[in-house]
Formats: structure tokens, sequence, C-alpha cells
């Protein structure tokens, strides 16, 4: 993401669907200089979405699967 190839200058690199962009620019002493940033949010926005969604799909099932076993547990017990 940082290098800058065989190109001097500044090379751009976006990555996660263009969301976040990597700017290298090789300076006259070669030193690096590296500016990053967003420039997309929505797949940062989609991400962070499906992954509430799905962490809360997950404590779901797993206190429904909870909540069957100490059924379970209470009918065996009887």
């Amino acid at each position: 993401m940082f290098t800058t190839g065989s190109v001097d200058g500044t090379v751009e690199r976006k990555a996660f669907f263009g969301s976040m962009i990597f700017e290298t620019v090789k300076q006259d002493d070669g030193a690096l200089g590296i500016t990053t940033g967003v420039e997309n949010p929505v797949p940062l926005v989609i991400l962070f979405l499906v992954l509430t969604a799905v962490l809360t799909m997950i404590q779901a099932i797993y206190r429904g699967l909870k909540q069957r076993r100490e059924q379970l547990l209470e009918a065996s017990d009887s």
C-alpha cells in the first residue's frame, strides 16, 4: 500500500471498495510522505450495519438456546 514502485512522484491507491485512500509521495530526500483518509464512507457504514445485524442474530440465537437448555433441564428434574 505504501510503496511508490518504479514511479516517482505521487501514487494513489484505494482499498475496501474505494472507501479508503492511501497516497504516497516520494520526496526529494528519499523519504516517503504518506496520507490516508476516507473517500467514500458508504462501504464502511454498510459493513458496520451488517456486522451489527450478524452479532445481534448470534446473541438472540444464543439466548434462545440457553433458554431451551434451561427448559430441558427443568423437565428432566421433574
